[in-house]
Formats: structure tokens, C-alpha cells, sequence
């Protein structure tokens, strides 16, 4: 196998465990990681601007990518965040459309890059490659249906939690006491994820902190009872 010099065994490690690269055909991911290169990014660095024409593929290394928009009085909506193993600017390359969002490092990171080039020649030599980027496509409308569901048939405080448990199976670390959350996530920024207000999510996380749920620390939250949150998550609807 060839791969860019760039590249270490920890990115190669990363890129295995990732399901949609993992999945992918050992000739296609050797020609794929031969034409790659890895890009370093500082914490608050851009990787691509909304409006942008497309300039390649890209997969999470190290670091997190913050995917975001601005608003109309030029604050960032924050949209999701992206951990190792994660793809993005698939969809810009796939309708060879301009970008629809910012993404920016949350922490200093790196990313493999395929640029636009190599890609058309990887699906030109490998067909199979276009089915598996439209089945990656696939997965994120899914989720995003899943998103769509949830904003109109949940509570706030479901949809909190879920996003709470979900950030933590991604970015969480396991403590004695709970699993810790450090992503420097304001409440402004969580309640974008959840589509609720700032004064809503504060109320929340208050009411959960004096029941022993979590404990919110500068930057940071401890989920104390992730049990707890996992059962308020997964109500069903009163009727």
C-alpha cells in the first residue's frame, strides 16, 4: 500500500476504522490514498467558506471541524461538528455546486484532502466508488430526517439530552465520576444544535445540575447521570 509520507499509522488507523473508507475496495482506497495529501489546520482556521466553489473531499485526522453558517447580523449558527473518520464536502462535489457552509477547525486539526481532480479520475477508474459516495450521501439524509423528526415530535428537553449523549460518544471522555464533554460548546451554540433558544437551554441545564444530572464547568460538562439522559431521551410523546 501507498500512501502520502504525511500520512502516519494513527491517520492510516483512523481512516480503517472509518466505515465508508473501511468499506471501500482495497484497490480503490490504495489509488485513493496515493493521490491524498494532508492539510494541518490552527484551532479557528478556515477549511472552506459557504459560496466557495468545491475544492476537494475531505476526512477528519485529528481535530475537530466545526461546520457552521453566518447570520444576518454576522454571528456563527453553528451546524454540527465533525470527529475523525468523518467526510466531508461530499455534497458540493457530488452536484459540483458552491459550498453551503463554513467549516472551520475547533482545535488544531488535520484532514486528508482529495482534490476535485482526483477524484473524477478515482471514479472514472472506479465506478464502484460513485455508488459508495452516493450511499454516504444516503446516510447523511438519513440523519438529517432523523434530526427533522425529532425538532418536530420531541420535547426540548429529549432533544437536548439526545444531542448531549450523541456529542459524547464522540467527543466525550470517560472520568470517575461521569463523561466529560470539553468541546467549549456555549449555550448559544447548543441551542442552534437543537433549534431552542439560549434562555430555554440555560433553564435546562440549571434544572438538570441542581437534579444531579450534570455539572457544568468553564468550557465543559460533566454528564454525571448519562443513564438518566439516555431514558428522558428515548420518552415517547405524551399523548
Amino acid at each position: 500500500m501507498t500512501f502520502p509520507s504525511m500520512l502516519s499509522e494513527s491517520h492510516l488507523a483512523v481512516l480503517m476504522a472509518s466505515p465508508w473508507f473501511g468499506g471501500l475496495p482495497a484497490p480503490v482506497r490504495d489509488d485513493m490514498l496515493a493521490r491524498a495529501g494532508v492539510r494541518a489546520l490552527n484551532s479557528g482556521q478556515q477549511l472552506f467558506r459557504c459560496g466557495e466553489p468545491p475544492d476537494g473531499l475531505y476526512i477528519v485526522l485529528q481535530g475537530i471541524i466545526r461546520l457552521s453558517n453566518t447570520t444576518r447580523d454576522g454571528q456563527e449558527a453553528v451546524l454540527n461538528f465533525y470527529e475523525p473518520g468523518s467526510w466531508l464536502g461530499e455534497v458540493s462535489m457530488l452536484d459540483h455546486s458552491t459550498r453551503l457552509h463554513d467549516a472551520h477547525a475547533h482545535e488544531p486539526s488535520q484532514v486528508l484532502h482529495i482534490s476535485p481532480l482526483a477524484l473524477g479520475e478515482l471514479c472514472d477508474r472506479h465506478p464502484a466508488l460513485v455508488r459508495m459516495l452516493l450511499d454516504l450521501e444516503v446516510s447523511r439524509l438519513r440523519a438529517m430526517l432523523v434530526a427533522f423528526a425529532a425538532f418536530s415530535t420531541q420535547s426540548l428537553e429529549q432533544r437536548l439530552a439526545g444531542r448531549l449523549l450523541g456529542l459524547s460518544e464522540s467527543f466525550g471522555a470517560k472520568e470517575e465520576e461521569g463523561v466529560s464533554l470539553d468541546l467549549r460548546l456555549s449555550q448559544e451554540s447548543m441551542a442552534q444544535l437543537i433549534g431552542a433558544t439560549r434562555q430555554r437551554v440555560n433553564q435546562v441545564l440549571k434544572q438538570w445540575e441542581q437534579q444531579g444530572l450534570i455539572r457544568q464547568r468553564y468550557g465543559q460538562l460533566l454528564l454525571l447521570r448519562p443513564d438518566v439522559l439516555q431514558t428522558l431521551a428515548q420518552e415517547r410523546p405524551a399523548r
